[in-house]
């Protein structure tokens, strides 16, 4: 996130520019062919002046010479013998004039811009290389869970692979964040809290994968309360992710989040996405659009506001959505090309193919 202004130090263009390959002319100048008296390349700019009956071989970017006021297309000529011929003129000059992008202290980029390939790519423009910015957001995170085993280790009998921390990482950095401290632990409440004491203040925002709800291994709460954070909420009308923990401490926030991937995957963009707009300084947002449903899906009230995992595409030129099939919050299949969360009220009925229901995209179809 931009934390400054940015003004154009300079016009752009800064000089007459060709906008494709061809010839260079006077507009005014008539003649049948044109004696070709230059070849200007991007970076050489031609010295003399363009008289009539008279052009210069021109290509893209390369500065107009003087005398000239437009470039007829390659296209639309032919060469013979040292001469340029039309064989088509039109009032198209195909020139990018000086200053049509902007004027010398124009305001281009306004503090809490996002900054994307687009915005750095302007600064590039501009020399700017050095920018005030937000400071990444520092992450840490635990998944918790006696059940639990790395990616890469074989389950023993009741055990399961962590998912979490993989699906953490990978939305952190959607996030614009940086995880700088992942670690699996064991429902040991002493051992949790020594490794999140050992953390002290180089963290920006906690995350806690399981341990939000009411269990005797559920240590979420009573770990953030020990750390001296303040709970704001220990659950939201939510599906999935209802047990969701909301704490601060100072200048720095945790969440605890249930255990199940799908809620996590809902709950870190429904909610913990905020988190870090607010650390960058910028408003919060939910990018909801009204788009077709493609299908129907069995969904039924349950009293809570769901976000159902969706897949958005263009279809005949239209954005339709599709409800992704999901068995319950424990079912990672169900997150298989999710680019979107589908919103229902809490007590609204499943809609129909045709309808336009509220979505929440998370990327770009």
């Amino acid at each position: 996130m931009l934390r400054q202004t940015v003004t154009a130090k300079e016009d752009m263009p800064a000089f007459d520019r060709s906008a494709m390959d061809g010839f260079a002319i006077d507009t005014s100048d008539l003649s049948e062919k044109f004696r070709i008296v230059a070849e200007i390349q991007p970076g050489a700019p031609y010295k003399g002046k363009i008289k009539p009956g008279e052009c210069a071989r021109i290509f893209t970017g390369a500065s107009i010479p003087n005398g000239a006021s437009q470039v007829l297309m390659q296209e639309h000529v032919r060469v013979e013998n040292g001469f340029m011929i039309p064989t088509g003129r039109t009032s198209h000059r195909n020139i990018r004039e000086h200053g049509e992008d902007a004027r010398k202290g124009d305001l281009l980029l306004e503090s809490g811009s996002r900054m994307g390939a687009g915005e750095l790519a302007l600064l590039a423009t501009l020399g700017v290389t050095k920018f005030k910015a937000s400071p990444v957001v520092r992450v840490a995170h635990f998944a918790t869970g006696n059940e639990l085993v790395a990616a890469d280790k074989k389950p023993r009998p009741g055990q399961i692979r962590d998912s979490n921390s993989t699906l953490v990482s990978a939305l952190v950095r959607c996030f614009g964040g940086e995880v700088i401290q992942q670690e699996l632990v064991v429902d040991d409440f002493g051992l949790l809290l020594k490794k999140a004491c050992a953390l002290k203040n180089s963290f920006d925002l906690l995350l806690m994968s399981g341990g939000a709800s009411v269990g005797d291994y559920d240590f979420g709460k009573r770990l953030l309360t020990a750390l001296g954070f303040k709970i704001h909420f220990t659950a939201i009308n939510l599906r999935p992710g209802k047990p969701l923990v909301f704490a601060t401490k100072g200048r720095q926030a945790a969440f605890i989040i249930p255990g199940n991937p799908v809620s996590h995957f809902v709950t870190l963009h429904v909610a913990v996405r905020l988190a870090f707009e607010t650390f960058a300084g910028s408003e919060t947002s939910f990018a909801l659009a009204k788009i077709k449903l493609a299908e129907t899906f069995e969904s039924k009230p349950v009293g809570r506001e769901t976000f159902w995992p969706a897949h958005i595409e263009i279809q005949k030129g239209e954005l339709v959505v599709r409800a992704l099939r999901w068995q319950s919050s424990g079912d990672v299949t169900g997150l298989t090309g999710a680019n979107a969360l589908l919103q229902l009220d809490a007590n609204a009925t499943a809609p129909k193919p045709g309808d336009r229901v509220s979505v929440l995209m998370l990327e770009t179809p």
